[in-house]
């Protein structure tokens, strides 16, 4: 019961973004076009030509307006993002932080489209299932060592702050500041390496025009980078507002978000083995 359950939960948060991305796309320019158009265009002269181009203006900017705002929807829906971005963006300063979010974000959009372009060259010989079964566990293994980084973080923090109130030594220790690198990419790859890419895939081919589906994809991908930026801007902005006011509140903050990606992450792998998914 509690498999269909899940199952059932999995399927209705992806068809979500699917219909609310259709609904607002069919709000703002119906998709369906009369099939006198095409004769009109041709008959009409240049007033005909002008409304042609002022069609496929507005086609483009709807696709780019619904493919943004599926893209953050998408984004900022899933919970392994946010717990995986989390113990990344506390402590740090607002750049930093937006740096964090936009590198993540480029290495999910990474791992979509090498998936979506995998599923639409061999997608008679890929078996889903499969690939979503080992794809949750690395996602969970992914939890699971950012959240022990997190951890180890977060002591080397402690230690830093004992050695600054003479509970050692009397030299003060600056602890190590995290590294924004290919690590944080990579995790975004792995992350966005699921069969959800077919989201920005499928609609994408069903637009009317290659135009159109190219501007869904695009703003997909820049409202991805732009919702997790603005996520991890507003964890630093908080963990650093909240530093003079709240002793060793970095490291507390650290502390927590680093045992719910643990936490997540041992729920996902353990999830799988039990014959359901969270993911």
């Amino acid at each position: 019961m509690s498999c269909v359950l899940y199952d059932s939960i999995q399927v209705l948060s992806a068809s979500t973004i699917v219909l609310l991305s259709a609904v607002f796309l069919m709000l703002i320019h119906p998709v369906i076009v009369s099939p006198a158009f095409a004769s009109f265009a041709n008959a009409g002269g240049p007033a005909a030509a002008a409304l042609g181009s002022r069609f496929v203006r507005n086609e483009l900017l709807s696709s780019a307006w619904t493919g943004f705002f599926a893209g953050c929807l998408h984004t900022l829906s899933g919970p392994d993002h946010l717990a995986a971005l989390a113990p990344l963006s506390i402590g740090r300063t607002r750049m930093e932080s937006a740096a964090v979010g936009a590198l993540w974000g480029c290495g999910h959009d990474a791992g979509q489209l090498i998936f979506g372009l995998l599923f639409l060259l061999l997608k008679d010989r890929l078996h889903i299932e499969v690939i979503r079964t080992l794809g949750t566990r690395v996602v969970g293994f992914t939890l699971l060592v950012i959240g022990a980084m997190g951890i180890k973080e977060a002591s080397e923090v402690h230690s830093a702050f004992a050695l600054e109130n003479g509970e050692g030594i009397d030299t003060p220790v600056i602890g190590k500041k995290k590294k924004v690198g290919f690590a944080t990419f990579a995790t975004g790859i792995v992350h966005g390496l699921q069969p959800d890419a077919l989201l920005i895939i499928l609609p994408a081919l069903a637009l009317p025009s290659r135009l159109a589906g190219a501007a869904f994809l695009g703003m997909f991908l820049v409202g991805t980078v732009m919702a997790m930026g603005s996520y991890t801007v507003f964890i630093g902005s908080c963990s650093q507002a909240l530093k003079d006011r709240i002793p060793r509140i970095t490291e507390k903050l650290t502390w927590a978000s680093s045992l719910i990606a643990i936490g997540l992450g041992l729920a996902i792998i353990i999830s799988q083995f039990l014959g359901f998914s969270l993911y």
